[in-house]
C-alpha cells in the first residue's frame, strides 16, 4: 500500500553569473504505509531450490488484510494525490537468473455500512435564497448511498417575483486529501430537468440522479504514522445544486453532504419521503493510526515496464 502526495516547494539556486534566484516547484511524495509477504511454496524440507519442468503450475493462496485501512482513491482523472494498493508475485530464482516478478493493482475498501453510520439513513435538508427572494428548499431522501444507486432528492422553489430561472445544475464532487495535497473530482454534473426558462411562483418536484456505474471510494478518514509525522487521509461528498437566475449577481446555490458507503440497504430499511426541519451533521467513518515500520519500495518503481 502507497500514498501520494503532492506539495509547493521553494528552492533557492544561483545561475553561472552567480546571481541568486529562487524558485518555486511541485515536490511529489511516495509514502508506503503497508507491506507483508506471504511465502507461497517452499523446497521441501532438506533441500534448497524448487525444480519445475515445462508445464504449468498452480498454487492456491491467500493473506488477511488489517482491520482498518484507507480506500484506494477511486475515479481519478490526475496522478495525485492517490492511494494504491498492489500484490507483487516474485518468483525467486538462481542467483545467476534474473527473478520473475508480476504486479497486479489491486482496489481496497473498508467496510462503511450505511446502517450503522448516523445520517446515514436519514433524509437531508437544505435551504438557500437570492436577494429576489428566490427560495430553493428540499431535503435528500436519503443522506447515504452506494456506487450506481439513484440520488434522490425533493425540492421545492418559490418564485414570489416570477424571475426567469434558466435552469438548475446538480453537481456530485469527490472532495480528497492526502496530507497536503488536496483534489475535487467530479463524479456526475448535470441539469435538472424540465426546468430550463421557470417563471413560475412555485414548483415541487422529485428528481432521482443516477450515479455513474463506477466504484467510488467511500466515505473515509484515515491516519497514518510515518517518519515522525502523521499524515492523513479523508474521502467526503457533497452534492451542489445551482440555481441559475436571468439577471446581475442573481445566481445561488446549496451544498448538501453526501456519504458515500459499500453495504446495501434494504429496501424495507430505506425512509418514507417525508421533509424534516433540521439539516443532519454527516460524520464520516475512520480508522485509527497505524505505523508500519517496514516500507516497501514506491509504487511507481515497482509497476515500471510491468505489463499489468
Amino acid at each position: 500500500g502507497e500514498l501520494g502526495y503532492s506539495t509547493q516547494e521553494v528552492r533557492h539556486c544561483r545561475n553561472a553569473n552567480g546571481i541568486q534566484r529562487t524558485e518555486h516547484y511541485t515536490k511529489y511524495h511516495q509514502v508506503p504505509f503497508l507491506k507483508f509477504r506471504v511465502s507461497i511454496v517452499q523446497p521441501e524440507y532438506g533441500q534448497r531450490e524448487i525444480i519445475l519442468y515445462r508445464g504449468q503450475y498452480s498454487w492456491p493462496f491467500q493473506f488477511v488484510l488489517p482491520n482498518q485501512l484507507p480506500p484506494s482513491l477511486i475515479p481519478s482523472t490526475i496522478a495525485y494525490p492517490y492511494v494504491k494498493y498492489y500484490a507483487r508475485i516474485v518468483l525467486d530464482k538462481p542467483w545467476y537468473k534474473p527473478n520473475a516478478k508480476q504486479v497486479y493493482p489491486l482496489t481496497i475498501f473498508p467496510r462503511v455500512d450505511l446502517r450503522h453510520i448516523p445520517g446515514g439513513q436519514q433524509q437531508v435538508s437544505f435551504s438557500n435564497e437570492n436577494r429576489k427572494k428566490i427560495r430553493l428548499q428540499g431535503y435528500l431522501m436519503r443522506g447515504g448511498i452506494l456506487s450506481g444507486e439513484t440520488l434522490s432528492t425533493h425540492i421545492r422553489l418559490d418564485n414570489p417575483k416570477r424571475s426567469e430561472i434558466k435552469r438548475i445544475e446538480a453537481t456530485l464532487i469527490q472532495h480528497r486529501q492526502v496530507a497536503r495535497s488536496y483534489h475535487a473530482e467530479t463524479i456526475f454534473q448535470l441539469n435538472l430537468p424540465d426546468l430550463r426558462e421557470f417563471s413560475g411562483t412555485e414548483l415541487q418536484r422529485n428528481f432521482d440522479l443516477v450515479l455513474p456505474e463506477i466504484r467510488m471510494s467511500p466515505t473515509y478518514t484515515y491516519m497514518s504514522q510515518y517518519s515522525n509525522q502523521t499524515l492523513g487521509i479523508s474521502i467526503r461528498y457533497e452534492l451542489i445544486l445551482v440555481v441559475k437566475v436571468r439577471g446581475l449577481f442573481t445566481d445561488f446555490k446549496v451544498s448538501i453532504p453526501v456519504i458515500v458507503g459499500t453495504e446495501q440497504i434494504s429496501t424495507e430499511q430505506q425512509p418514507f419521503r417525508q421533509p424534516i426541519n433540521n439539516p443532519i451533521e454527516m460524520p464520516t467513518a475512520s480508522a485509527p493510526v497505524f505505523d508500519y515500520e517496514e516500507l516497501p519500495p514506491s509504487y511507481d518503481t515497482v509497476v515500471m515496464n510491468q505489463k499489468i
